[in-house]
């Protein structure tokens, strides 16, 4: 994964992206539907993700695992901070999966996701310590 940017050329760029690019439509369908904002491509990397919540933060990542497969990942989290101390919560509901096994359920799993999100947000008792955070 690219940290600080790719480094690839515009044609590999294409060639990672494009699985997302096909999402599109359902991914933005499905924002639209929720009020939610997308967000792509974070840190240069073929991703689209929604974020919503302020105290309790909850975020649909779906972002490439592997170039070379494109397998996509889908992770969902929920995290709060206490102090400087961040707890989370999280699942990945696809690891490694192919476009072609995504694309007709996309809809289904965004909907698992935020019922999931939505669910975890009212239990933040059963969120786990995640890491120390620095002062600002």
């Amino acid at each position: 994964m690219a940290n600080g940017g790719w480094y690839g050329t515009e044609e590999e760029w294409e060639r990672i992206e494009a699985p997302f690019i096909s999402l599109d439509t359902k991914l933005e369908n499905f924002a639209a539907l929720h009020c939610l904002q997308i967000t792509r491509n974070h840190k240069s990397w073929p991703s689209r993700s929604m974020e919503w919540g302020e105290e309790l933060r909850c975020f649909i990542n779906l972002y490439l695992d592997d170039e070379e497969t494109l397998g996509i990942n889908l992770w969902i989290c929920v995290s709060e901070d206490r102090g400087l101390k961040r707890y989370w919560r999280h699942e990945f509901l696809c690891n490694g999966t192919s476009l072609d096994e995504i694309a007709p359920r996309l809809h289904e799993l965004l909907t698992i996701a935020k019922a999931r999100l939505d669910e975890w947000q009212l239990q933040p008792e059963r969120m786990v310590f995640a890491t120390k955070l620095a002062k600002i």
